[in-house]
């Protein structure tokens, strides 16, 4: 219901109201609303009535006249203005400290990031077109995107996860020359086997990961650490600026790509 007719209701309900009463207190309403002074002659020439027709519904309403009923539809009206100020406020100002957040945690995020590794990440996809992806956890989501990204650019990619077996990642890496992994935590064991493989393998390693301390980390050629605000209570299910960031990190690279000519866009 709007604003406007639920203020209408609160009048006309039980005063037995004519239609023109009625269309009198529905127009001064509006007029409350778009915060327009009327004095009760401009009402009264605007509406076509007389003075005497408003001062009635005035006192049909309870009040000793105009300025009363003005001076108390003022008030309702701006006690429903504030109702709704009070509901964006209560939106915007978790929404602002968010945001800020969110920019803060990026911010951090590219300002540890060694320029050296984002080139030596463009050099490796410069020079392999077959990229083996593996993705852990929510992480596959990354792995995923990265993936069909490359291969909308014309690489030749495959892309598994912890629940794909041993022997099918055996058997496919050895294809690769360069292995891309999404791991938050680094220390999920299938993850650390993987890269083990890989390395004995002779195998590049690339590693996206929210912890730079971890085993994974520790073993990978090129790593990239994304701020995890959740990475001292482990609490990975709570909503973080960890996903949003990742999928920006992996923009970013591919935009050094294009400029630097590695990939091309269609």
């Amino acid at each position: 219901m709007k604003k406007t007719e639920k203020i209408f209701l609160d009048y006309s309900s039980d005063h037995d109201l004519s239609d023109a009463e009625k269309d009198i207190l529905a127009f001064l309403i509006q007029k409350k609303f778009e915060n327009e002074q009327l004095s009760i002659r401009k009402a009264a020439d605007e509406l076509f009535v007389s003075t005497t027709s408003i001062i009635r519904l005035c006192k049909k309403l309870g009040f000793s006249g105009y300025s009363e009923f003005i001076y108390n539809l003022s008030l309702k009206v701006k006690q429903a203005v504030d109702s709704d100020t009070g509901k964006i406020t209560e939106i915007h100002q978790p929404m602002e400290d968010a945001l800020s957040e969110f920019i803060n945690h990026f911010r951090t995020t590219f300002k540890s990031i060694d320029e050296k590794s984002i080139q030596d990440f463009l050099t490796e996809i410069a020079q392999h077109k077959m990229i083996y992806f593996y993705g852990a956890g929510f992480s596959t989501l990354f792995s995923n995107y990265l993936a069909k990204k490359l291969e909308l650019f014309g690489y030749y990619v495959s892309n598994t996860s912890t629940s794909d077996s041993r022997a099918i990642f055996f058997n496919n890496i050895q294809k690769y020359g360069l292995l891309i992994i999404f791991s938050r935590s680094g220390e999920t064991g299938k993850v650390i086997e993987k890269v083990r493989i890989a390395k004995e393998k002779g195998i590049k390693t690339i590693l996206f990961t929210g912890n730079s301390k971890s085993t994974t980390a520790g073993m990978a050629d090129i790593v990239f650490t994304v701020l995890d605000p959740t990475i001292e209570s482990q609490q990975e299910f709570q909503v973080t600026s960890f996903e949003s960031n990742m999928f920006m990190l992996i923009d970013i690279i591919l935009i050094l790509a294009v400029k630097q000519g590695i990939i091309k866009e269609y």
